[in-house]
């Protein structure tokens, strides 16, 4: 019989690479720390596998989950007794075409014939109530999540320009359909408001086993464009928040950092502390690395900054706790300060000479920020949101992020 399994438990293992047979071991091991499968997979239940499939992408870029890693699962949800389902919703069109598309390049599709999980390319989706949610709700889900039995969260470790890092609570998204993702960014303009809505999310669906691949994770300007990173290592956990929490600490950012993890512990639904986690398996200290590239979205220090605009930073910056409510003056002075200062702090997209003038961003981006002149998208800085949508999903990786020179100021990187 196996232990009771307890939600601050969480497993580090380390993996030197994608060999099939290691990753299976390493897996295996480290659900085995934390209860073993039967713990969280039931005989007979059908069990959604949810990975990073941000965009069609081949595994060695290190957007995606390692189609190593998610046959592995599937392999040891078979031999439980359960059908392994590989679902996700792509950035773009939610289409069978695109789900094919997307199942090839990733290798997923190798990966699910390896281990005789289902592929699924059923499109369909359905408006759910969530009456518990803090912002959210109600939710728009992708049908095979609604017919699951259990769902088991396989995301990838990267940098994340709205988030810090994208991990176990950021992958959920992902079972949002399609284009309606663009109205969820629409709707949750203010970064606090969407990662309350990811929380909202995270506990609408509660997966019963988060998986990490930190194998080879992404530094840089992810979520798709940064660079593979050598980490070596896989976590997993009951609670999406303790492995988003270990993983922060693996690539050394102090996990109360990711925003998701930090409104999280403002509700009481973790402490974002890493020395309250029992972690089983390998040590951090040995597996941890250093020099870990952010995005160019990383917080801003006011220290940074000429004395008289450290006000005004502070005002433009969102506060993620506050304990005391605002007054009406502060409440302007912030709108006032967000109305320029965080604008020029903030990274805006542009097209780079790689664009084509395809218009996939024009078609996806949100408030409608985008249009195509001479030949190149051309981005209103007034109306842009900043949701990056068009540098996460631009087809040729022709989007860049820059910054103004007073953005360039306060962080250089």
């Amino acid at each position: 019989m196996s232990q009771q399994v307890s939600a601050r438990n969480v497993s580090l293992v380390s993996c030197g690479d994608y060999d099939a047979q290691k990753v299976y071991g390493a897996i295996r091991q480290s659900i085995d720390l934390i209860g073993g499968i039967e713990a969280f997979i039931k005989p007979g239940t059908r069990v959604l596998l949810k990975p990073n499939l941000v965009r069609s992408m081949a595994p060695e870029r290190a957007a995606t989950t390692h189609p190593s890693l998610v046959a592995a699962v599937a392999r040891l949800v078979r031999e439980a007794g359960a059908t392994p389902v590989i679902a996700e919703s792509p950035g773009g069109p939610y289409t069978a075409a695109t789900l094919k598309s997307t199942y090839r390049r990733t290798g997923i599709e190798a990966a699910a014939q390896l281990s005789g999980a289902e592929l699924n390319y059923d499109t369909g989706a359905s408006q759910v109530s969530n009456p518990g949610g803090r912002v959210l709700h109600r939710l728009d889900l992708i049908d095979p999540l609604l017919q699951a039995d259990a769902v088991i969260n396989l995301p990838k470790l990267k940098t994340h320009n709205l988030t810090t890092l994208t991990m176990g609570v950021k992958n959920l998204f992902g079972l949002v359909p399609g284009a309606l993702k663009i109205g969820y960014h629409s709707k949750l303009i203010e970064r606090e408001l969407f990662c309350e809505g990811l929380l909202d999310l995270m506990l609408y669906v509660r997966p019963a086993l988060t998986i990490m691949d930190a194998i080879v994770a992404m530094e840089g300007e992810g979520p798709t464009g940064g660079s593979p990173r050598p980490v070596g290592a896989i976590i997993a956990a009951a609670d999406p928040l303790d492995v988003d929490t270990l993983g922060a600490a693996l690539v050394g950012i102090d996990p109360l950092q990711i925003l998701t993890t930090r409104l999280a512990a403002a509700r009481g639904l973790t402490t974002g502390k890493v020395e309250d986690l029992v972690i089983l398996g390998d040590s951090l200290d040995d597996l941890s690395v250093s020099g870990f590239l952010q995005g160019i979205e990383s917080p801003l220090d006011p220290g940074l900054l000429p004395a008289p605009l450290r006000p005004l930073v502070r005002l433009a910056t969102p506060s993620t706790i506050n304990d005391k409510p605002d007054t009406r003056g502060a409440r302007a002075l912030r709108s006032l300060a967000q109305g320029w200062i965080w604008k020029q702090l903030v990274a805006r997209p542009r097209a780079t000479d790689r664009c084509i003038a395809c218009g996939f961003c024009v078609k996806h981006c949100p408030v409608n920020a985008i249009s195509l002149i001479n030949g190149r998208a051309r981005m209103d800085s007034h109306t842009c949101i900043r949701c990056y949508c068009c540098h996460e999903l631009c087809p040729h990786d022709a989007i860049e992020l820059v910054k103004s020179p007073l953005g360039r100021l306060a962080s250089p990187r």
